[in-house]
């Protein structure tokens, strides 16, 4: 028998500790011992679905922790310290002991803390992704809609490591956060009628070559501010879009879906999520990741309901991680 932390609809959204069946590893499985689960805006789509499949599901989707039990390979073998990003279909990772597809698991290297890997895991991957997918060159200018987010504030980091311009869109209670992180200009009029002559004071030009449209409460102003045939990644889906917009920019329009690789069945695409994992290790490995607020809870239903609570709202700025420890 292991710990773990279901949750159900029965009542109300309620997260419980009990104890529940050791997972049986199948030959391509890893059996590892979880350290940290990070919780981001993905675990909050997961805790509104009433899975009526599967009621008294574990829950969390990231997850670091130390191999117990390789699989047939051997390959990653005992001891080794690990983090990944999981199928939102399956258990989930809030428990002692988690079954990971060995494809799916990235090393994480010794001198790197867990609490702030797994808290890095979704809102990294989803920056990596999310800028990938612009295919921007040193020198590019790119926008970041609700900068202060904080996929934003990893795509700020990111960006600048490209050698790319950043202008970032957000309130002005968090300009001194995001220019901390890297950011060229900060864009905090409530409306844009005002971006295009921000942009051309600070890079000389009224347009950007791609735009991260975190939210999707803005993508039609974000497209109305590429070049012509610029890119924009988005995260929250794509709403209606005008077609003289569309008629204008021929935007290239790009979805990033971290649960995809997963939904489809694509073991090339969650091969892929690991290699999105080595560059995520290699940069926590060498300390190019800031998270400016980390917070560490416990994995009790008022620490959960709070968090998730925290992570809904507009304004969050934190990053979080369950200590499976305590």
């Amino acid at each position: 028998m292991m710990k773990a932390v279901r949750f159900n609809h029965t009542n109300g959204l309620t997260f419980e500790q009990g104890e529940i069946n050791l997972p049986e590893a199948t030959d391509d499985q890893v059996l590892v011992k979880v350290e940290y689960v990070g919780l981001s805006f993905i675990d909050t789509k997961v805790a509104n679905c009433p899975c009526d499949e599967t009621p008294n599901r574990v829950f969390g989707v990231d997850a670091v922790g130390v191999v117990e039990k390789a699989c047939k390979t051997g390959f990653p073998e005992p001891g080794t310290r690990v983090f990944w990003h999981g199928d939102i279909r399956e258990q989930g990772t809030m428990s002692e002991f988690a079954l990971v597809p060995s494809h799916a698991l990235t090393v994480l290297p010794k001198n790197v803390d867990g609490k702030l890997a797994a808290a890095s895991i979704a809102p990294a991957m989803c920056a990596l992704i999310g800028l990938f997918k612009l295919q921007l060159n040193a020198g590019d200018t790119v926008l970041i809609e609700s900068a202060h987010h904080p996929v934003g504030q990893m795509a700020i980091q990111f960006a600048k490591q490209l050698g790319l311009g950043v202008a970032a869109r957000s309130e002005l209670k968090h300009k001194k956060l995001l220019e901390k992180l890297g950011a060229d200009l900060v864009y905090t009029q409530p409306d844009f009628t005002g971006l295009a002559d921000a942009l051309q004071l600070h890079f000389g030009a009224t347009e950007v070559q791609g735009a991260l449209d975190l939210t999707g409460t803005h993508t039609q102003q974000l497209i109305s501010h590429l070049t012509f045939c610029g890119r924009v990644s988005c995260l929250a889906g794509l709403p209606a879009i005008e077609q003289h917009i569309l008629m204008k920019k021929a935007p290239n329009i790009g979805i990033v879906s971290l649960c995809g690789s997963w939904l489809s069945n694509s073991v090339c695409a969650q091969q892929r999520m690991a290699f999105i994992g080595n560059a995520l290790a290699e940069k926590l490995e060498k300390n190019e990741i800031t998270l400016q607020q980390l917070e560490s809870i416990s994995p009790q239903h008022d620490a959960i309901i709070e968090t998730l609570k925290k992570l809904e709202s507009n304004d969050n700025i934190t990053f979080f991680a369950a200590d499976m420890k305590l």
